[in-house]
């Protein structure tokens, strides 16, 4: 289904950037600019890889700005000294150090810089390198920027927002089955999967969410993204992993945990819930609808009883281990409440 969709999303991006091209080239033809390449060239590297509106105009804004620093930069040496040949070479190495240095040590700037060493020299070393030709290339590099940032906002917008919450729906379903995978062996769908990889996979959805946050706090057209309520619900879903993460590692220091956990009932219930609780959750999330869904919390009590009359006498490391192992499993039920609630989903703790 999530397949289906980012397909036809990938079609309509597509769409949308031949139409922008298509734009930029008719303008240019009417204006007059000489050198319309420069408009669909821009418009090209703007929207080719970027599908959602916060990340086009985040592109569009670095190669502005990029454009505009190696303009002036050009600029000024022509303004200057003209056409001396060992003054622009001077300035094409000066400028593309200091670019390079502020491209490796400013994340967020590396693509504007690189853009601003390119920028000054294509200037300096075209066939024509004066003022005026500056300010063309400046004028037709904004110009295509401004057509891809306002196609991307105003034709069928494909927005961060809506692939943020599929994210997080596809995050929870992966905590579920890190769950089952390390605490439910025995009923988890892909028994051989590796822990660590469920794990790393986890981590790299967090990530894509940070990503696609950033991107849907830059769309302020179409889209009611809340940063706090993200942050608060990406700090629900850490908790989680680290809980589970904990919980198995916990239990893997305790002797003939295998014959007490998944086995008593307390143990069994236990899990049950948690795993109903995530797939609740994942279909609230996905939905993006008021619905009337609710979640149980489990009681910990029958599943600290167990743990500690049925474990024959334990090591002082042991009980550590069963300490740390209810410490997380209490941090796993409560992270699972605040989510629930985050997403008006009703709580029903179980006693």
């Amino acid at each position: 289904m999530l397949k289906n969709i980012f397909d036809i999303e990938r079609l309509i991006h597509s769409t949308k950037s031949s139409i922008a091209c298509i734009i930029g080239i008719l303008l240019t033809y009417w204006i007059g600019y000489p050198a319309s390449q420069w408009v669909v060239i821009s418009i090209v590297v703007v929207m080719c890889a970027q599908i959602y509106v916060g990340s086009v105009k985040q592109k569009a804004f670095l190669r502005f700005l990029g454009t505009l620093i190696g303009c002036l930069f050009a600029a000024i040496t022509l303004a200057l000294v003209g056409e001396n040949k060992l003054a622009m070479i001077a300035t094409i190495a000066i400028s593309t150090f200091i670019f390079s240095y502020l491209a490796i040590s400013m994340e967020n700037f590396g693509y504007a810089a690189t853009l601003g060493a390119a920028t000054t020299a294509i200037i300096l070393l075209g066939q024509n390198p004066t003022l005026s030709f500056a300010l063309q290339r400046f004028l037709e590099i904004s110009f295509g920027v401004l057509i891809a940032a306002l196609v991307s906002q105003f034709i069928l917008p494909i927005h961060a927002s809506s692939h943020l919450r599929r994210s997080q729906a596809k995050t929870l379903e992966q905590l579920r089955n890190y769950y089952l995978a390390t605490l439910m062996p025995s009923e988890s769908s892909s028994p051989t999967e590796d822990h660590d990889v469920l794990n790393e996979n986890i981590v790299r959805s967090l990530a894509k969410q940070r990503q696609l946050a950033k991107e849907s706090a830059s769309e302020p057209l179409g889209t009611n993204f809340d940063p706090q309520h993200f942050v608060q619900s990406l700090n629900c879903e850490r908790d989680i992993l680290r809980s589970i993460t904990f919980m198995h590692t916990a239990l893997s220091h305790i002797k003939k945990i295998d014959k007490i956990f998944n086995k008593q009932p307390g143990s069994h219930a236990f899990n049950e819930t948690i795993i109903q609780s995530l797939n609740t959750l994942v279909k609230a999330i996905e939905s993006n609808e008021e619905q009337e869904s609710h979640i149980h919390t489990p009681s910990l009590y029958l599943l600290k009883e167990e743990l500690q009359k049925n474990i024959e006498s334990p090591s002082r490391e042991e009980l550590i281990y069963v300490d740390g192992f209810l410490f997380s499993a209490e941090v796993l039920t409560k992270s699972l409440a605040r989510l629930a609630r985050l997403y008006n989903v009703k709580v029903y703790e179980t006693t």
